[in-house]
């Protein structure tokens, strides 16, 4: 009776375990960018988050990242701040007990201010993007992420006309998340993006 006891014991902590390592898809979170610059100074912002889920498979997630820095063009020099908009429906998957596959698709919008007389810098663009990539539990206090995905719309007119003429753009990158109580955790993420190597902090409240 004591060994049966025992492992009723041992396989309630083992769900509670699993419990505690679900990732969550309902979450907020807000940070600050940083990106490096080209024909400009760097980029720094902030980044906002909202993630929610439809149910143990489907959520939908909308991203608002804004930046800014100084450019030079046409002999001018001038402050320009852009902000992008994502809109995306992601899949997810279990590939083990504390790891997900993801997939995201979905549509993306630029918005450039600070216009320079005679230049090209502020041009609004908008496309498509899509990512997909691994997310997971190291332990009940730390999460990864793995990521890759491409955009789809013409940055080069606000980075650099003359050496981006691609209309398109990979990006791929990682995050390592330390989970401070069961609801709040502190992220660090670092990917190359189309305005360059960007890295970044936020904190996530799972809603």
């Amino acid at each position: 009776m004591k060994k049966l006891l025992t492992i009723a014991t041992l396989a309630l902590a083992s769900v509670a375990t699993q419990a505690s390592d679900k990732l969550r898809y309902d979450y907020i979170d807000f940070g600050y960018l940083h990106s490096e610059g080209e024909r400009t100074s760097d980029k720094t912002g902030y980044e906002l988050n909202l993630s929610l889920a439809f149910d143990e498979t489907w959520y939908v997630r909308t991203t608002l990242q804004s930046q800014s820095a100084d450019v030079w063009a046409a002999g001018s020099r001038g402050d320009v701040s852009s902000k992008e908009y994502e809109m995306v429906f992601g899949f997810h998957a279990p590939s083990s007990r504390t790891d997900d596959f993801f997939m995201e698709a979905g549509y993306v919008k630029f918005d450039g201010d600070g216009i320079i007389p005679q230049s090209t810098y502020g041009n609004d663009e908008d496309g498509f993007l899509a990512n997909l990539g691994f997310r997971g539990r190291l332990s009940t206090n730390w999460e990864y992420k793995l990521f890759a995905g491409y955009k789809d719309y013409d940055f080069s007119e606000y980075v650099n006309e003359a050496q981006h003429e691609d209309s398109t753009s990979t990006t791929y990158g990682l995050e390592g998340r330390y989970y401070l109580s069961k609801n709040w955790s502190f992220g660090v993420k670092v990917s190359e993006e189309i305005t360059g190597l960007t890295s970044g902090f936020d904190f996530r409240l799972n809603l």
